[in-house]
């Protein structure tokens, strides 16, 4: 099924109609090996348009600079032409002193051009991700590291503004002191660039915090201001940036937009993560209202390890819904085809809902068409092309193509989202393979003034990029009437050849719209009769010709916008016609004649209509059908989530005659689509629009004959439940060509919606069971850091949604932390994981005494227990959070958008007091925490009757082991102690039960002699002996008891067995 709808998807690009872009490029050329075209942008300075085209390898005319980066202006032209340097920076590299220290900037290989925008008509920015920066002060030094760097440009004055805002005067010596934490000297700042509507700067810097990466956000009149400065490190009021989490190696900035999507008029900030999650990638949303420290709105989830989630990103209304949709670029990710993963890329479409919404899942997912051709390496937003009223876009795949030559696609907007397969596909012009043609884009600007926006292609490997302009696009549509729309035989009004004829009349109107179109579009019109049948046995032919087809010219004058053609065709003698009972079908096609009008004509390009001979109707020649239809859905209820179909059971009669061209027309709710038919007649089915309204119509015969019964099941999936108040509505009716009675009755289908959700709470925790004490470990009553206070205690929570509706849920735990005001657990950290938002009722029961940064912790003690190691007699003490002698920190956790399939995890971590349970040796501790969560709606208008709720306990068993092996060699005084007590303790128990055994044996003896007596003849010779044996057995009982008491009086004493 893969490898079928990856043929069929080559096959639509092999004929898709390319839209309105020019096959023929603009080139501009840069410095060989510069890498010109790695960052692109169009600029207009007093009303003229440019190019500035990025070239980070380039050698510059800066003193003692090594290929530190350029940024080239090239002039427009529809012939191209050369390109200038922009002059953002003269100067080579640049030392400083102030207050004791020597600043030392570093602009070799500093990769400026990397990034660039066109800010506003007279001034640029452009950055140098790999600019690099160091601070001495006497012998230490903050070490040359990549801190990064943007210019602003001002043409005007010529004058430039720099903004690196990750600059320090730290050294390394104070880094390691705070152990590394706000370490932004690898930051790179200006590795992207987004500008807001608001002329707001985005900048990431995916370096910063080891590698977990940053984003900034500064207003450019504040990087102006800040230029009247000159010292090497500058202030600049109102920046905006995203906070430290700990984790590292995230590259979070690695791509960056902007757009609005938390519902008011500040634009937001889009980030790509694309090392998140263990290389799964997120795409993160900042609140653009965020003062300071950004704050996190929404976190878009990558469904695939190594895909480089969010390597691009881009933010535009699609559906011209008026809400901002998110677009995210995978370029590696892999497709299963053929049973087998391939690299394909992947660009996935997420819609904005109402009430600045998103779905846990893609609301669309284009793949990439070539293997290893990194589709999705660049987005950007094109405008629209084709002028109606919908955003297009522009997906780059650099090593796409038959020969890795590098391709772009372009994908139109449509009110569902995007087209499934590509307008148009640009082929690299470039003769040699992967010279990386659409690595970059930039598009949404009108560079030749014709109206329609143009687009930016960028080569880096060979030094070259390139202008697509776009022509006019002109709207088309063509109607087709026939007038009657039936043949009678025996009606014959025209002549032909002074031969009466059974005639009919055609009429073709052409209409055209646009934008910018030319005043008058000649096009060529082809008419064809009976199309579906060979030329000789043609039914129908056109009165003045006597062929089957004609081809006229039309030309529309712009302000009319329309222009129509008559022609008469007529039936040939019955003679002549052997096949009476299928349709006549008509064909009309238009197209450009001219070609040289730079424009595309697009649309409705075609249109057909049938006639068909009349037979059987009744002296009037009418045929009156009487449809019926009556329809019912299997299932009353359709659940929010399940991918489930509504399938719909009919019944279709004729009770009349003749129903000529009679369909099923299906009026289907909103994000509905049909899937089959089935049952005792499966019907042929067509989803499409009919006046912006999406039917299904199905073919019910033609004719569908007097006294016909049709009885089918129709199947159809529907999908965004959520959305749905209720229900979901279909309605039904057939419909037939007959001028009279045409239409059956309409059957209107309502089917309910529900939300149901089953959700599952588990947990482990890690490690089940502690022994003490630990080898080698002195418990102390003041521990100055984690790794004194004792081992490692995690539990884990899960809460697992299996849907089918998405929830969003309030999840609780409570963790016990002390037993009679004394510590048993330390907890240090909060419990809050990704996805999940939680919080504590008292923020300084976590890690009170502040031992997190005081040492590093030391890695996770534990023992197994082995048979027989601990006591069956002692206590062991059941701390839990029910018990008032504990005490507990409560977590409370927000779970927003659970969608099925998916887990909210939270891990708590403590440290055992180990000094605490050494105090008690005698006792043992079972630990238990618990967590309950309750659902508090669902992610959808429809709610279920009952939320789900439930609960779960963790135990981890503390337990005090007296076995003396290896390591164990200096355990407290106070476990010592107990230990030897319960060593004689356990001789003491022995003895007695020796003293026991040796009772019972006598006890047995002194009965047989009580019963030898009375035994008489050969018996009564025993007597003697047992009684013997009766008087050895008490001497025995006097003796064991002696020895048992003298032996429990040694050991519990405290002397051993061999003093005494």
């Amino acid at each position: 099924m893969c490898a079928l709808r990856y043929v069929c998807a080559l096959l639509c690009l092999s004929v898709c109609v390319c839209l309105n872009l020019l096959d023929e490029a603009v080139m501009f050329s840069g410095q060989t090996g510069s890498l010109f075209g790695f960052s692109l942008d169009f600029h207009t300075i007093n009303n003229k348009s440019f190019v500035v085209i990025g070239a980070p390898n380039a050698n510059t005319s800066q003193s003692r600079i090594i290929q530190g980066g350029g940024v080239f202006l090239c002039p427009w032209s529809p012939g191209g032409g050369p390109c200038d340097i922009i002059d953002f920076d003269m100067k080579g590299d640049e030392d400083f002193s102030s207050s004791g220290l020597l600043f030392h900037t570093f602009k070799s290989r500093q990769w400026f051009g990397a990034s660039v925008r066109s800010v506003s008509n007279t001034h640029l920015l452009a950055c140098a991700p790999l600019f690099h920066w160091n601070v001495q002060r006497g012998g230490a030094e903050s070490g040359k590291t990549p801190v990064g760097n943007c210019l602003l440009l001002d043409q005007t004055t010529g004058s430039s503004t720099f903004f690196s805002p990750c600059r320090g005067i730290m050294m390394e010596d104070d880094y390691k002191l705070m152990k590394n934490r706000n370490d932004q000297r690898y930051c790179e700042v200006g590795f992207s660039v987004d500008i807001t509507k608001g002329g707001r700067l985005v900048l990431g810097a995916p370096g910063s915090f080891f590698f977990q990466g940053q984003v900034f956000t500064v207003d450019v009149s504040d990087i102006i201001d800040s230029g009247r400065s000159k010292d090497p490190i500058q202030y600049v009021g109102g920046i905006s940036q995203s906070d430290e989490r700990g984790d590292y190696d995230l590259y979070c900035g690695y791509s960056v937009a902007s757009g609005l999507l938390t519902g008011d008029s500040t634009p937001d900030y889009v980030v790509g993560v694309p090392n998140d999650r263990n290389t799964a990638g997120t795409v993160k949303i900042y609140d653009g209202r965020s003062v300071g420290t950004l704050r996190l709105y929404h976190t878009f989830l990558g469904a695939q390890v190594a895909s480089y989630f969010g390597h691009s990103l881009a933010v535009v209304d699609i559906n011209s819904d008026g809400l901002d949709d998110v677009l995210i670029g995978a370029p590696l990710y892999m497709d299963r085809v053929m049973e087998q993963l391939q690299e394909r890329g992947q660009v996935v479409v997420y819609l904005q809902r109402k009430h600045t919404s998103f779905s846990s899942q893609p609301d669309q997912s284009l793949i990439g068409f070539s293997l290893y051709g990194r589709f999705g390496s660049a987005l950007t937003v094109l405008g629209d092309l084709d002028m109606d009223s919908y955003q297009d876009v522009a997906v780059g795949a650099p090593w796409s193509g038959d020969r890795e030559q590098g391709q772009v696609f372009i994908y139109l907007g449509n009110s569902n989202g995007l087209s499934v397969t590509p307008s148009q596909v640009i082929d690299s012009p470039l003769p040699s393979s992967r010279m990386a043609f659409g690595f970059t884009l930039r598009g949404g600007a009108d560079i030749d003034d014709n109206g329609y926006p143009d687009l930016l292609v960028g080569a880096w490997a060979a030094d070259r990029a390139f202008v697509y302009r776009s022509q006019a696009v002109i709207r088309s549509r063509v109607s087709l009437c026939l007038l009657p729309d039936f043949l009678n035989p025996d009606i014959k009004l025209c002549h032909q050849e002074n031969t009466p004829v059974s005639c009919f009349h055609i009429q073709m109107c052409v209409y055209v719209s646009g934008h910018r179109i030319p005043q008058e579009t000649a096009l060529k019109l082809e008419l064809h009769l009976d199309k579906m049948k060979q030329p000789m046995a043609r039914r129908t032919l056109l009165l003045s010709t006597n062929q089957a087809q004609d081809t006229m010219i039309l030309r529309v004058q712009r302000e009319v916008g329309m222009a129509c053609v008559n022609q008469t065709a007529y039936l040939r003698s019955e003679e002549e016609i052997r096949d009476k009972l299928s349709p006549i079908f008509i064909t009309t096609n238009i197209s450009l004649f001219n070609t040289t009008q730079h424009a595309l004509l697009h649309g409705q390009t075609h249109a057909a209509a049938q006639t068909r001979i009349v037979l059987d109707c009744g002296d009037d020649n009418i045929c009156v059908p009487d449809l019926k239809l009556s329809a019912e859905a299997v299932s009353d209820s359709v659940l929010v989530g399940e991918d489930q179909s509504v399938v719909l059971s009919l019944s279709a009669e004729n009770d009349g005659e003749g129903a000529y061209e009679t369909e099923l027309v299906v009026r289907i709710p909103e994000h509905t689509h049909f899937q089959s038919s089935r049952g005792v007649n499966r019907l042929v089915c067509v989803q499409r629009k009919d006046n912006q309204t999406v039917i299904v119509t199905c073919d019910l015969g033609n004719p569908m004959k007097p006294r016909q019964t049709l009885r089918s099941d129709l199947l159809f999936s529907v999908g965004r439940l959520e959305e749905v108040e209720s229900h979901v509505t279909f309605v039904l009716r057939i419909r037939s060509k007959n001028s009279v009675n045409p239409c059956s009755n309409e059957v209107s289908v309502k089917v309910q919606v529900k939300a149901e959700a089953t959700l599952e709470i588990r947990g482990g925790s890690s490690p089940p069971d502690i022994v003490l004490p630990l080898p080698d470990w002195q418990p102390a009553m003041n521990p100055g850091s984690l790794g004194a206070v004792g081992p490692l205690v995690e539990h884990v929570y899960e809460l697992r949604n299996y849907g089918p509706s998405g929830v969003n849920a309030r999840l609780m735990v409570d963790f016990p932390s002390t037993w009679r005001h004394h510590y048993l657990l330390y907890i240090f950290t909060n419990a809050s994981e990704e996805s999940l938002s939680c919080r504590t009722l008292n923020a300084s029961q976590i890690d009170p005494f502040k031992l997190v940064n005081a040492s590093s912790s030391v890695s996770a003690v534990s023992a197994l227990i082995q048979q027989g190691e601990t006591d069956s007699h002692r206590q062991t003490v059941h701390v839990n959070c029910s018990n008032s002698e504990a005490g507990c920190v409560r977590f409370v956790c927000d779970v927003t958008a659970l969608g099925r399939g998916f887990s909210a995890v939270v891990r708590i971590s403590a440290r055992l007091w180990t000094y605490t349970l050494t105090k008690t040796p005698y006792l043992n501790y079972e630990l238990i925490s618990s967590a309950y969560y309750d659902v508090i709606n669902t992610s959808s208008k429809v709610q279920p009757g009952l939320l789900p709720s439930g609960h779960t306990q963790l135990f981890s068993i503390v337990i005090l082991s007296c076995i003396v092996n290896e390591g164990y060699v200096n355990r407290p005084v106070e476990v010592e102690e107990y230990c030897i007590f319960n060593r004689n303790q356990n001789a003491c128990n022995y003895a007695i039960a020796m003293a026991t055994v040796c009772f019972l044996c006598s006890a047995a003896f002194l009965a047989l002699d009580v019963y030898f007596p009375q035994i008489s003849g050969v018996k009564n010779r025993k007597k003697a002996v047992m009684a013997d044996i009766g008087v050895s057995g008490v001497t025995c009982v006097l003796c064991s008891s002696l020895v048992c008491g003298l032996v429990c009086w040694v050991l519990l004493s405290g002397q051993s067995v061999a003093s005494f």
